[in-house]
């Protein structure tokens, strides 16, 4: 089973974890406004891939990590925004020799728009109300 070390902030931990446990894969987070290289290069030494999130993240939490993964030759990846499914991508390229079952990871279903109807009525009735009142004209003198 592979570890992933993932800096980011921690309110979308819970979605990291539940994802990547479900692919059986560990998951490490840290995030912390000031933190230690010690306590960092510690938990580079435990994952076997780090992924850093560089907004809204310490800079300097970026920093040691980027400086860890490369003096314990562990694979790493700074991106903007990520969630599990460019994990696993990115996983599967640091080691091809992970076999992940399609069934356990969630396709991704493309969200409908759906409008009720009642709204769309109320929407032409808003939009009629508002072109028939009279406009004022200018008097010029």
């Amino acid at each position: 089973m592979k570890t992933v070390l993932v800096i980011c902030e921690s309110g979308y931990w819970h979605d990291l974890r539940e994802g990547l446990a479900a692919v059986e894969i560990g998951f490490l987070g840290f995030d912390k406004k000031k933190p230690r290289r010690s306590e960092i290069d510690q938990l580079v030494a435990q994952a076997d891939f780090v992924m850093i999130r560089n907004l809204n993240v310490a800079h300097a939490s970026v920093r040691f990590a980027k400086e860890a993964a490369k003096a314990s030759d562990t694979p790493f990846w700074i991106g903007s925004n990520f969630g599990v499914e460019k994990i696993i991508e990115k996983l599967k390229l640091a080691f091809p020799e992970i076999k992940l079952s399609e069934k356990t990871m969630k396709p991704k279903m493309p969200r409908k728009k759906v409008r009720n109807k009642s709204w769309l009525i109320l929407l032409r009735t808003i939009l009629k109300k508002s072109t028939s009142y009279p406009r004022k004209q200018k008097i010029l003198p």
